[in-house]
């Protein structure tokens, strides 16, 4: 099978940029409680365009990879294909469970528990034509101290698909089957499943500082700052103020005419470019003024940039909260005591998403409209197949990409 592939870095040795698109041997299942899906589409996310680039911070991540090269992807859609006998029964409880209401689902179960369910020779067959398939792709230990307290996103020994494993740009993938999460045909489109994963990030941004009548600050408006403002609007927020950059490649116009048309569409109440001081005045001026010179409730903090920091820090109202998604690069100084301590800021780091907290949000607020609003905005602006991968990350750099599907087939 063909797939996209990053050779690990090595100590002390240049790593080169770029990926390769070659011939790999399947992947098999080799534990009871491992499922292999088939692959309908892979989403491109900003990790994998990182990847691509060679960036230090992803360096020190795929140093940990035990292979010499790694198939790329952690977003996708796609099909039960195979099971392991543990694997099954998980299966079956998912299946049981989220084919409810279902008559074609309903039938097939025949008031079966998941243990005799398991046993039914059809099951992955009748799950891979009924259902989609998707999976949380931080795979954890289940027994270090943060998993046992239910917080498996910070799992200490994290291996993350798609980074230290294999991932999704090709045919198939192998995935422990308690991290699968399945959806019946029709509940979520494919091409909004295959990506997921990422708006899983969104979502858990959302989460830490719950928008409900808050007002929020969006900072960054690429595809995470889109879709925490979809997010934070479908959860109630109050007012949204959305900030982006533009820049010699990504130009006011486009700005305007692209990221800036989507934030308003998805619920931002205003938006400004911060490379303009003009606007950027006009940012903080408007959250004072709308604040009654308060400031925001929460930041979320999507560019990695440490302007927007600063800006973070500038608008958050006293006893507020930032979220941190964005990967910044190098270092910053800044000074706790004024604009933390005696300020009394909290500040959430954000990585991944709550297992299964998040998806089970994103599942809710999918079906009921923001699946349909990503679908009519035109959020997917490419969907071709692997082959063409190189054209996809050059629109993604360029800005003339939000979310880049690769199909294997």
């Amino acid at each position: 099978m063909k797939a996209i592939l990053k050779e690990r870095p090595s100590e002390g040795r240049e790593w080169k940029k770029g990926l390769s698109l070659e011939e790999c041997p399947a992947p098999v299942i080799k534990k009871s409680s491992e499922a292999k899906i088939r692959i309908v589409a892979g989403a491109i996310c900003g990790t994998d365009g990182a990847i691509y680039d060679s960036r230090d911070s992803l360096r020190r991540e795929m140093l940990k990879a035990d292979k010499p090269k790694i198939v790329l992807g952690h977003e996708f859609c796609g099909r039960l294909a195979d099971a392991g006998t543990e694997a099954r029964e998980i299966i079956a409880r998912l299946v049981i469970r989220h084919g409810e209401g279902d008559t074609i689902v309903g039938k097939f179960i025949a008031r079966r528990d998941a243990a005799l369910l398991s046993k039914d020779p059809h099951l992955i067959e009748f799950a891979g034509e009924h259902f989609y398939a998707s999976a949380e792709m931080h795979v954890t230990d289940g027994t270090c101290y943060q998993c046992r307290l239910g917080e498996r996103h910070v799992c200490q020994h994290t291996v993350i698909k798609g980074v230290h494993d294999d991932g999704a740009f090709t045919d198939e993938l192998v995935v422990p089957a308690e991290n699968l999460v399945l959806f019946r045909n029709g509940e979520i489109p494919p091409e909004i499943i295959a990506f997921m994963d990422a708006l899983g990030n969104a979502t858990h941004t959302v989460q830490s500082v719950p928008a409900r009548g808050k007002t929020i600050a969006v900072l960054g408006c690429g595809v995470q700052g889109l879709m925490a403002t979809a997010v934070a609007k479908a959860e109630g927020a109050k007012a949204i103020f959305v900030t982006d950059a533009s820049h010699a490649d990504f130009t006011h116009d486009k700005l305007l005419a692209t990221r800036f048309r989507l934030a308003r569409a998805y619920g931002a109440d205003a938006c400004f470019d911060v490379s303009l001081p003009e606007e950027h005045r006009a940012f903080i001026d408007r959250v004072m003024r709308e604040t009654s010179k308060t400031g925001v409730d929460a930041v979320y903090e999507m560019s990695g940039n440490y302007n927007a920091y600063e800006d973070a820090f500038r608008v958050v109202r006293m006893g507020g909260a930032i979220s941190l998604l964005g990967l910044p690069s190098g270092t910053m100084q800044m000074d706790f005591a004024r604009d933390v301590i005696f300020r009394g800021v909290t500040i959430h780091g954000i990585i991944g998403r709550r297992v299964f907290q998040t998806w089970d949000l994103m599942r809710q607020l999918l079906k009921q409209g923001l699946a349909q609003k990503f679908v009519s905005t035109g959020f997917v602006t490419h969907d071709l197949p692997l082959g063409k991968f190189e054209d996809r990350f050059a629109a993604l750099r360029s800005g003339d990409g939000l979310k880049v599907l690769l199909r294997p087939r």
